[in-house]
């Protein structure tokens, strides 16, 4: 049998294109099955369409997966309103979900990239929510066990329902988005275990939640992994801060730690 090509992990580009393709650069895509953790879209060179352009670059690279993160989520069901017409979608204080997106260094220009490009669009709407990969490795773009436990107890059922409310315009995938942007449910080792135990895992990696490690940020034992190093140049920071390192958000997937199942509680 051919030897399994090593992991790379993508965590949160955040449309900073240029970026990702001189990191990618470093991994040719035949010698690395890379598997991108989502929010292609928000964040990058206003104007530029950086989240089309990264998830361009994802959907064109030959030996790899991808999962939805709640960025992607959120321009979808901004774009099926644009569609739709009729009444506005709200985030839940009553705020214009459009100008949540705007504050949060939105670009209207991905909005007409994609609206032009169905053969991405169409690829984006045909991610899963959650992979298993050959190790046991959960791939997921939170780090949160709620959200996928209200999706399905299972990975493949969590993909189905997400594909069903994906199918059902502005609204569903609303509905969607709100499953995929909880945090720090493994701070509690208790809930990691469990998390694991449910989805048939060894360990998690995850995005969506920064730190600000040189490298990807593992804990408990190496039983979770976090991939957003603060990649993206142009997301709203401090004043005077610096995106993370390359190799915080972007690095190959690290053996797995001991063997066996992850200890009981």
């Amino acid at each position: 049998m051919p030897t399994p090509l090593p992991v790379l992990v993508v965590g949160d580009v955040q449309g900073d294109h240029e970026r990702l393709s001189a990191a990618l650069a470093a991994y040719p895509e035949d010698e690395v099955q890379t598997v991108f953790l989502g929010d292609f879209f928000t964040g990058g060179r206003p104007g530029d369409a950086g989240g089309h352009r990264s998830a361009r670059i994802a959907l064109e690279r030959r030996n790899r997966l991808a999962i939805l993160g709640n960025h992607d989520l959120l321009v979808m069901a901004l774009l099926d309103e644009r569609r739709e017409g009729g009444e506005r979608l709200r985030a839940g204080d009553g705020e214009l979900l459009e100008a949540v997106w705007m504050r949060r260094r939105g670009d209207p220009a991905d909005l007409d990239a994609l609206a032009a490009d169905p053969e991405l669009e169409a690829w984006l709407r045909g991610l899963p929510v959650m992979l298993l990969l050959d190790d046991a490795t959960l791939v997921q773009h939170t780090d949160d066990d709620e959200g996928y436990r209200g999706l399905g107890p299972s990975v493949d059922q969590a993909n189905r329902v997400a594909a069903d409310l994906l199918r059902n315009g502005s609204r569903g995938t609303v509905r969607l988005l709100r499953h995929v942007i909880g945090r720090r449910a493994f701070d509690d080792p208790s809930r990691l275990r469990a998390h694991l135990r449910r989805y048939g895992a060894l360990r998690v990696v995850h995005g969506h939640t920064p730190h600000w490690g040189s490298g990807p940020d593992a804990r408990h034992e190496g039983r979770v992994i976090g991939f957003d190093g603060r990649f993206s140049r142009f997301w709203g920071r401090e004043p005077g801060e610096e995106p993370g390192p390359i190799g915080a958000t972007i690095a190959l997937l690290p053996p797995l730690p001991g063997a066996g199942p992850p200890p009981q509680d």
